[in-house]
């Protein structure tokens, strides 16, 4: 990491979290439970022997499946590095990427979806960077994510009129959400700006008993609103490229779509994978009943690709073998979270060790 201002002078002790210890409570574990049984229930419908032998005869060309969602996660990545670079710090790329893929994972995971996002202020506090900073960074970067898919899903909607033949109703429709989506960004924007944090502070303050603690907590939320406000001002060119990634990753997940049907023997058109992925969007949103969307995620998926002509067997092979690959990043992100533990684990002990006797 550059020095920047971002930074502190010197990186802070390595504290990372361990990611959630349980499903989140005894209803997260029934809504998880409940996915599984929808899973299970949409294998035995599309019929099992049918959907087993689609994605054995993928086998060969597995290693095709992960092209596209990589360039996803890369594409990603690098606005995620453009926000960073938008608060003055800057770090290699292959940690970078490791460090978005561990907070993605415990998003998977975490039983509301939005874990992910303090562990990725503590890992950045682990590389140095200011809490107050890394925090900024975060939410800065989280809006741009939800603003291009925002986009995505807008584009979604007007394919599927496209396709019905509303060539009327669709450039209308476009004109329509876009300025919706953009004046949802305005007032998002302008909420930050507008010292959001020191609210959330001063709410936090009254739970605290230490008037001390609560004192850093305010001078944190004044410096997280200051380093927000100013970022959005003054360093727009910047938030509009990582804009331009993170959309040129949400395209990059529809060809994940248009790739894996063609692979599973049930091509689509381009513009039939941007209504499945654009509208696959809200369904995803059930991983805050449901963690990682188990099952709702199939569910919603085949009935899109149902409706799109796609032979159910082929439409859930598609979103199970999504949910393989994800699955195997989720991995690669824990592990490298679990790595990073057991080294601050390692350096703390050896920091307090007991140091051996002059004399």
């Amino acid at each position: 990491m550059s020095p920047a201002a971002g930074a502190t002078d010197q990186p802070a002790t390595e504290r990372v979290p361990r990611g959630p210890r349980g499903a989140g409570g005894t209803s997260s574990i029934l809504a998880a439970l409940a996915g599984v049984l929808l899973l299970a229930w949409l294998v035995r419908q599309g019929g099992t022997e049918e959907v087993g032998r689609r994605l054995i005869d993928l086998g060969p060309v597995l290693p095709l499946a992960l092209v596209p969602y990589t360039c996803v996660s890369l594409c990603d990545a690098l606005g995620w590095r453009a926000v960073l670079r938008a608060f003055g710090v800057a770090m290699p790329f292959a940690r970078l990427w490791l460090e978005r893929l561990a907070g993605e994972a415990v998003n998977s995971v975490a039983p509301t979806g939005v874990g992910g996002e303090p562990v990725k202020v503590l890992l950045l506090r682990a590389d140095g960077m200011r809490g107050s900073a890394a925090a900024a960074a975060v939410v800065a970067s989280r809006t741009c994510l939800t603003l291009t898919q925002s986009l995505l899903v807008v584009f979604g909607i007007v394919a599927l009129l496209a396709r019905l033949g509303q060539w009327v109703a669709a450039p209308i429709a476009l004109a329509s959400l876009l300025g919706l989506t953009g004046l949802f960004g305005l007032v998002l924007v302008r909420v930050q700006r507008g010292g959001f944090g020191r609210v959330l502070a001063r709410g936090l303050a009254r739970l605290l008993t230490s008037g001390q603690t609560a004192g850093r907590v305010e001078r944190s939320a004044v410096d997280f609103d200051a380093r927000l406000a100013t970022v959005y001002e003054t360093r727009r060119l910047t938030l509009l490229a990582a804009l331009a990634w993170h959309m040129l990753a949400w395209l990059a997940s529809a060809a994940e779509v248009w790739v894996l049907l063609r692979l599973l023997g049930a091509p689509i058109s381009p513009t039939g994978a941007l209504i499945v992925e654009g509208l696959a969007q809200p369904i995803r949103a059930t991983a805050i009943l449901v963690p990682g969307a188990l099952g709702t995620q199939e569910g919603g998926g085949v009935v899109l690709c149902s409706w799109l002509g796609i032979p159910p067997a082929a439409g859930l092979a598609l979103w199970l073998v999504r949910r393989g690959r994800e699955t195997l990043f989720d991995v690669v992100g824990l592990a490298y979270l679990g790595i990073r533990h057991m080294r601050s684990g390692a350096g703390r002990r050896s920091s307090t060790g007991p140091k051996p006797r002059s004399g």
